[in-house]
């Protein structure tokens, strides 16, 4: 049994304290008090226990903002502290965590997200689920940084946050509705407000489920099945308080000028959105195609142009200067002002499926969004019943290209009915059952996104060693080799089709992207270390040079190693599917086969991971302040 947090309980006094005397406070490991005046942190975490009913505001800890900063960082040091490792993933103590980060709510160019962290019922590892939109920013001015949710409710349940008061209301009036008409009802219940609530595929514990806010969605790792088994339907939170600033002057400055370079910078995501990337990724191999078996596909109806003739507008998450969301009509879908298809959608049902009409793409993307599903696990999960299908290994009644069985496929995952109560387990355990594990596109038990490692090498390592398991935000390297580079730290573009160097190349931009999701900062802001780091210290007092970007970024991935340890993760489980080492027939890329042995030996030696374990050698630990970890 999971015991109750003790940390938690022992800040409980300090936080009294902090309220009585009107200061914002963390505290550190020895107890004692540290005010933070004028700083963009909130000093506060909300704690809700299911079980009991309660709510609790805690301070977060000095030494952990101190050595994490925040989002996941801040919150896989929290979990490594409450989990317990020896429950399953959906035990009922089974904790979630909700994270902002410094610089959200603070006005900071694309800052507008917050973070989802726990164990991931999909995979059994480390869960964590990026969210744009303005959830994060609200979350702030309701007087949080985080939240931080145990224990399983009796009953359908919303939780209601605003301005540092915490409510559990009954959900019954929302429970079972899709997640437009959820957040619909919960508005005019509430009023205005931000909302993250799961649709009828997280109630129905499906293991790829996300968590959905506005049309944005935090869908990987499955942690709308955490949500769906807690029977917490929403979060709904409002505020009012403002985000100070520890030097408001230097900071608007240098904001203004980082919002139009951005904007500047960025025209064609401004007005493409992602499916700018459809053409050149077609171009590069690098979007898959029929479950990552062939090298082409014709993507004339599918790319942005294809979109362009449907989209009415632009939206953008809270403090973006760029706005890549579009909005949709298609009449003859019955599609009305509705979120378009991103480059990940349209790779996962277009060229993933045989899917060659936009309309079709951008229908199947509307219903997975009100269903509360992750469009990259569900369409690598039907393809590949499609794919078993087709082998004569099993009978799912799926056919490539063929629309009305994908659309009963999605809805029958979303509800667990027919086909869906197998598919709606994920990709490894429909491959275990019907024996086809070695075809089965996952690495640690996540879906394969679609960026395809034999098109730029480096992602091969960068899937392997993944946290989450395979993931194309934990470390971006096909951006890497598009010349979204970092020198200063040494992070520079390379010859896409070769292994060299790419085990530390990816560690780098694997650390940079960490301390990205520690601030939190959406990864299409190209923000240098040195901005990355004035930004911290004139948002919060804290300062870092920009070569401390690296060392940070590394503690956080260092956890989650951790984690991932405590959790049973061995060496063999940094590892690609079989046919990602295979070579592609035909294409641009010359047959190229990335060499994932020579990739992970790199990015181990250059990590100080041992080599037979898969752990940090204590000489690592130290160099990063986690001697606490030693064996």
């Amino acid at each position: 049994m999971c015991l109750f947090p003790s940390f938690l309980v022992r800040h409980l006094l300090l936080l009294i304290s902090a309220i009585v005397h009107k200061h914002k406070v963390c505290t550190g490991s020895i107890g004692a008090e540290y005010v933070l005046m004028q700083s963009s942190y909130m000093g506060g975490l909300l704690l809700v226990d299911l079980t009991k009913g309660s709510t609790k505001m805690l301070p977060p800890s000095r030494d952990w903002i101190e050595y994490f900063i925040g989002g996941s960082g801040y919150a896989s040091r929290a979990l490594y502290e409450i989990v317990d490792f020896a429950a399953a993933p959906l035990s009922p103590n089974a904790p979630l965590i909700f994270m902002s980060g410094p610089l959200t709510g603070t006005g900071a160019p694309c800052s507008g997200r917050g973070v989802f962290c726990g164990r991931s019922p999909l995979t059994g590892f480390w869960g964590e689920s990026n969210l744009g939109g303005h959830l994060g920013a609200e979350l702030k001015s309701a007087g949080l940084d985080g939240i931080i949710i145990i224990g399983r409710s009796p009953s359908p349940c919303v939780l209601v946050v605003s301005d540092g008061h915490a409510e559990i209301e009954p959900a019954q009036a929302v429970w079972g509705l899709e997640t437009a008409d959820a957040q619909a009802e919960l508005k005019k219940q509430f009023g205005r407000s931000e909302i993250a609530c799961i649709g009828p595929a997280g109630e129905n514990i499906v293991r790829f489920s996300g968590i959905v806010h506005r049309e944005r969605i935090a869908a990987r790792c499955g942690l709308g099945a955490t949500m769906g088994h807690k029977r917490l339907k929403a979060i709904v939170v409002w505020g009012n308080r403002p985000v100070e600033l520890h030097n408001p002057e230097a900071f608007m400055d240098l904001i203004r000028t980082e919002s139009r370079r951005l904007q500047n910078e960025n025209k064609t995501l401004s007005d493409e959105g992602t499916p700018m990337y459809v053409d050149r990724a077609m171009l590069h191999n690098d979007m898959p195609v029929k479950y990552f078996q062939l090298p082409e596909f014709d993507v004339s109806n599918l790319n942005s142009h294809a979109l362009s003739s449907f989209i009415t507008g632009s939206t953008a998450c809270h403090a973006c200067p760029i706005a890549c969301g579009k909005r949709l009509s298609v009449p003859d879908r019955a599609l009305e002002g509705c979120a378009a298809p991103e480059f990940q959608t349209i790779a996962a049902f277009g060229t993933g499926l045989l899917l060659s009409d936009i309309r079709d793409v951008s229908h199947l993307n509307h219903m997975c969004n009100q269903l509360g599903l992750d469009t990259i696990s569900t369409g690598s999960t039907i393809a590949f019943a499609t794919y078993l299908s087709s082998q004569g290994v099993a009978d799912f009644d799926l056919e490539w290209g063929e629309i009305g069985k994908i659309q009963a496929a999605i809805e029958a995952i979303a509800h667990r009915t027919g086909i869906g109560v197998e598919l709606a387990e994920g990709a490894q355990k429909l491959g275990m059952k019907y024996d086809s594990e070695e075809d089965t596109l996952h690495v640690k038990g996540m879906e394969v996104p679609n960026h395809d490692p034999r098109a730029f090498a480096g992602m091969a390592v960068a899937y392997a060693v993944a946290s989450r398991g395979a993931s194309h935000t934990e470390a971006d390297a096909y951006a890497v080799d598009m010349d979204v580079e970092f020198p200063e730290l040494g992070i520079v573009a390379g010859d896409r089709l070769s292994d060299s160097k790419r085990g530390v190349m990816t560690a780098r931009i694997q650390d940079v992207r960490a301390f990205y999701d520690s601030l939190i900062l959406c990864h299409f802001a190209t923000f240098s270390s040195e901005v990355l780091v004035k930004m911290l210290e004139y948002a919060t007092g804290i300062s870092l040079s920009p070569q401390q970007v690296l060392e940070y970024g590394s503690r956080a991935v260092t956890m989650k190693r951790l984690f991932n340890l405590r959790c049973g993760l061995t060496p063999e489980a940094d590892r690609l599917p079989p046919r990602l080492l295979q070579p592609l027939k035909g294409g641009l890329t010359g047959g190229f086969v990335p060499d994932l042995a020579r990739q992970v030996h790199e990015y181990y030696e250059y990590r100080g991971w041992d080599f037979c374990s898969g752990r940090p050698t204590s000489d690592t630990l130290e160099s990063l302040k986690l001697d606490a970890f030693k064996e």
